[in-house]
């Protein structure tokens, strides 16, 4: 798929939906060349030298760590970060069968 943003570029970006504010997120590619991460306020993944640092094993636990920690306590629904990370073969690769979308179905085949 020519979107996908392989994971050790990937950053997850989001704004809160704190006080009834419209929560929204997105994976980025890092390095952000094109500002395409200047509408959220915070980011996760590629961005920080850690994350960049860890091996593939690492950075997939990292990835679901964090997606959670967006759902779990920003605010933004699991729905919408689940939506976002499709863009990350690593995160396709990690969900089960049944929760893989179809249009992604051949790359289990």
């Amino acid at each position: 798929m020519s979107q996908d943003i392989p994971l050790s570029n990937a950053m997850l970006c989001w704004n809160n939906g704190f006080h009834g504010a419209p929560p929204s997120v997105a994976v980025v590619r890092w390095p952000d060349k094109i500002g395409a991460s200047d509408a959220y306020q915070s980011s996760v993944g590629a961005c920080f030298t850690d994350f960049r640092s860890k091996d593939e094993r690492a950075q997939r636990l990292q990835i679901m760590i964090d997606a959670w920690h967006v759902a779990a306590f920003y605010d933004v629904p699991v729905a919408m970060v689940h939506e976002a990370m499709l863009v990350v073969p690593e995160y396709r690769d990690m969900l089960a069968d049944d929760c893989l979308p179809r249009q992604f179905a051949h790359e289990r085949a």
